[in-house]
């Protein structure tokens, strides 16, 4: 029997950096019982090369009702005109023709920028810049040669705790399949009672169905993202991404009652201070129901400062 593969990607697009580099996940998931080896792929769009984009582990064995992830890396090579280009992932069975069981995410795209060259730096500016440096040497040496009573008291780290009801107003749904999710906040129910008496509660109903809320960052840094979650008999089983790049592995939503957990740490990501996007993707579910439910309480960003 043909594995009915679902791939999802976890944004519309790549994001790129100013050297026109990104990475992008992929979701492959089984939705039958028995397990399956599956390979995946990516089809260039008009005007691009395969030879551009990196699969890490592009075949993997996906256990029944289970699903797993594909960190695709793209390098556009210097000199590509600047434009909006696309891309598409696909999978299929490593134990078939590719045209049997072949099947694709949804069209992904990217904006290719112009690189800048780096200015040459006059003969006038190089003086300038030898005096800075000494400048800065000398405050070195003052400052590795002052007595440890007079060292600075360490920064805080910076923690960012979130309510994440309070994030369903601007938050945003796709529905790849078209099948209808949406999100909407709960009251306390089900003898649950959530912080602030109330979740963001994802009412998804297939496979890649996803929200996303945005979280604003107040400095630069190494976060670790951890969240207070509910399980239930008809939740699915869940990855976060934030700016479409997964962080942690997958969260199993099935449990036979409603249940709180405790803070659960996801993964840790280098970020800059601003707004970044967070996505609940639904993969894959342990239940026999047709629904991909899931629930936040609360959303944590903690920074990592270096001893």
């Amino acid at each position: 029997m043909t594995t009915e593969w679902a791939v999802v990607a976890a944004a519309g697009a790549f994001t790129l950096t100013e050297r026109n580099t990104g990475e992008l996940t992929f979701t492959v998931s089984n939705p039958g019982e028995a397990p399956d080896t599956v390979v995946f792929d990516v089809a260039p769009g008009e005007g691009t090369q395969r030879s551009w984009f990196t699969v890490a582990e592009p075949q993997r064995v996906v256990p029944g009702q289970g699903s797993v992830s594909f960190l695709v890396r793209l390098a556009v090579p210097p000199g590509t005109p600047p434009r909006r280009y696309d891309m598409t992932g696909f999978a299929y069975s490593a134990n078939t023709a590719p045209e049997e069981s072949s099947r694709s995410s949804g069209r992904v795209t990217y904006d290719v920028r112009a690189v800048v060259p780096p200015k040459r730096v006059p003969w006038p500016w190089l003086a300038a810049a030898a005096a800075l440096v000494l400048v800065v040497a000398g405050v070195v040496v003052w400052l590795v040669g002052r007595g440890e009573g007079d060292a600075p008291t360490p920064a805080a780290p910076k923690v960012v705790t979130l309510e994440a009801e309070s994030l369903v107003d601007g938050a945003v749904v796709r529905s790849p399949s078209g099948a209808g999710a949406k999100v909407v906040e709960q009251k306390n129910c089900c003898g649950v009672v959530w912080s602030g008496d109330a979740q963001l509660f994802f009412l998804g109903l297939a496979v890649g169905d996803q929200v996303t809320v945005t979280v604003d960052l107040p400095v630069d840094g190494t976060w670790r993202l951890s969240t207070v979650r509910t399980t239930s008999f008809d939740y699915a089983n869940t990855i976060f991404t934030v700016d479409g790049r997964q962080v942690g592995d997958t969260f199993f939503g099935f449990s036979p009652t409603v249940v709180r957990t405790d803070f659960v740490d996801v993964g840790t990501v280098q970020l800059s201070k601003g707004p970044h996007q967070l996505t609940l993707v639904a993969v894959s579910k342990t239940q026999g129901f047709d629904r991909y439910f899931a629930g936040i309480d609360q959303i944590r960003f903690t920074q990592l400062v270096q001893p």
